[in-house]
């Protein structure tokens, strides 16, 4: 700021155009101060009494208006200093108030401005702005070290999937060259292909609420029990919509980066929103599946607690050796989360991630969008026969003989789904925990901890209470995707920003294990179960909102909108220019 404007004398000013008013001082004296102009006293003099009759005038139309003296001169002084565009000029406001306080002269408004004059305004400028710039903003969620980093924080991965390198990205490619408007922002199509399954996944609840409703034998022996005679009578064209919404979030999901390059709008917003969709996802597909292999979540007899023999399905040697399909059901829906989460936490160590030539968003989706569409084909039931295995036991009969004949009838086509599941687990994290164990040590294992919980202590609870997914299947599901969420977006986030990843801050899995260690009634285990649910999800629904709105304010950026600039992008480019 110039000397001038706070009574000292400034030798250099060389032009008798006045320097902007410090509108913090009271206006008594602003009108004492007067620049020192050693070449013209009289337009010194002559720009005193301007100067004089704008604050009188100023403090006219105020008192009429009432308002106090002291809020003029704060009020003039926040117009002139954040002004981000030029303030017209209101019917209250006198032309030599405007001149001097709330429009600042510019090169376009004033070209008659010398360098010199033009400098030191540019100069209050910019000391404004930085000042604004670099004044303390605290944050819920994002700590200081977050706010420094998360801008420069680039993504390191790659899919080295046939199927996606020849098939699905250049489908997606093409859909984004031809199709999509560059004003579409990438997040809005991410939330468009989580749409699609979460359409998908009210459908089938509505139809399928306890997921076995399409088991036509269950159904039957339901009937012939006199419980739930609409039991059975589920629409083919669920599974149909549900095939069609997995290959639609897939193609979504592939095209939103290449969205995000062809705009120019990749941020590091845009992976978390993806990686927290693609999360959220994970549950809605396993139940979908599910519902769709006609699947019994539980012993029916147990749950029932008849002992008759109506109840009963064929028996399955892989459900035995699993511990019943109450087991199987939970494999179906943790083995796509113990995927995600090793990928993710292998990302949080290596800084990339490299998906294998076989991976669940690519090969995965397919197979389970061809799931459904085969349900809708044959109809679910076709899961709960043993045709598969039995026709290979009888192909292979004149080379093996009559040793595995034991096996048919025994091994349905759903257990294959589930054991080919998990052996495509077990050979991706075997070799994942391997190489970052090698690399990074196995203090590293620590990080993997929140989610052991999660699996061991559902595990346990279904152990002590194997109804469970019968009574309550939605409840446990959305409790068991809310606690995955939330630890996998956070493991995301610490990643980006360069945070460690604090286990003890997963406070959340505590109801947890002491609903798999407590010992209650079924009606208060089933109340816990869903308070519990309800109370995590409201968490999730206010720390979501408020990272994603904390992560804009740092970039700069909105998060469904490319095209109006941000407040804070703007006053970057000004001060660009």
């Amino acid at each position: 700021m110039s000397p001038s404007l706070t009574g000292g004398n400034d030798t250099s000013i060389t032009s008798p155009i006045p320097q902007e008013i410090d509108h913090t001082k009271p206006m008594k004296e602003k009108s004492s101060s007067t620049p020192s102009l050693s070449s013209d006293r009289s337009s010194a003099n002559s720009l005193s009494s301007t100067m004089n009759a704008a604050a009188t005038s100023s403090k006219n139309n105020l008192d009429s208006n009432h308002t106090p003296a002291n809020e003029t001169s704060e009020t003039a002084a926040t117009t002139a200093t954040s002004s981000r565009a030029h303030t017209p000029i209101t019917s209250g406001t006198s032309l030599s108030s405007v001149s001097t306080s709330s429009h600042r002269p510019t090169d376009e408004d004033s070209p008659i401005l010398s360098p010199a004059n033009d400098d030191d305004d540019d100069d209050h400028d910019d000391d404004d702005d930085d000042h604004a710039a670099n004044a303390p903003r605290s944050y819920y969620y994002l700590t200081p070290l977050a706010v420094r980093n998360l801008p420069s924080y680039q993504y390191h991965g790659a899919d080295i999937s046939l199927l996606y390198q020849r098939v699905l990205s250049p489908l997606a490619g093409c859909l984004v060259d031809r199709a999509t408007p560059s004003w579409l922002a990438p997040n809005a199509i991410t939330l468009l292909g989580l749409a699609w399954m979460a359409t998908s996944y009210a459908i089938v609840w509505w139809h399928c609420p306890g997921l076995y409703e399409a088991n036509d034998r269950v159904a039957g022996a339901l009937r012939g029990s006199g419980d739930g005679s609409d039991v059975g009578d589920v629409p083919r064209w669920i599974f149909l919509f549900n095939g069609v919404a997995m290959l639609a979030y897939q193609t979504l999901d592939n095209m939103d980066g290449k969205q995000a390059r062809k705009t120019r709008s990749s941020s590091p917003l845009g992976l978390l929103f993806d990686h927290g969709c693609d999360a959220v996802n994970s549950i809605l597909g396993s139940a979908n599946w599910m519902a769709a292999m006609a699947m019994v979540p539980g012993s029916l007899d147990r749950w029932m607690g008849g002992g008759g023999h109506e109840f009963e399905t064929p028996p399955s040697a892989v459900s035995a050796a699993f511990g019943g399909d109450e087991v199987l059901a939970a494999l179906l829906v943790f083995c796509p989360m113990i995927a995600f989460y090793v990928s993710t936490w292998e990302q949080y160590y290596t800084g990339k991630l490299i998906l294998p030539p076989f991976n669940g968003p690519s090969e995965g989706l397919v197979l389970g969008a061809s799931l459904s569409i085969l349900s809708f084909l044959y109809g679910p039931m076709i899961w709960q026969s043993t045709s598969l295995v039995d026709t290979a036991l009888d192909a292979c009969r004149p080379v093996v003989g009559s040793s595995l004949q034991s096996w048919k009838g025994t091994v349905r086509n759903m257990d294959l789904i589930v054991l080919s599941s998990v052996l495509a687990l077990l050979q991706e994290i075997s070799l994942k925990i391997r190489f970052v164990l090698r690399t990074h040590g196995a203090h590293t294992l620590r990080t993997l901890l929140p989610h052991a919980l999660l699996v061991g202590g559902f595990l346990s609870l279904l152990h002590r209470d194997p109804t469970l997914l019968l009574r309550r299947p939605r409840t446990t599901m959305h409790l068991i995707s809310g606690l995955f969420v939330e630890q996998t977006t956070q493991l995301m986030l610490d990643h980006m920003v360069n945070e460690e990843f604090l286990v003890r801050r997963r406070w959340s899995l505590v109801p947890l294990v002491v609903l798999a260690g407590a010992h209650m009634s079924v009606e208060v285990r089933d109340a816990v179960l869903l308070a519990y649910a309800t109370g995590l999800w409201v968490y999730l629904a206010f720390k979501i909102r408020v990272t994603v709105y904390e992560i804009c304010d740092v970039l700069g950026i909105w998060c469904f909108d490319i095209v109006t600039p941000h407040p804070k992008r703007r006053r970057v480019e000004r001060e660009e220019e």
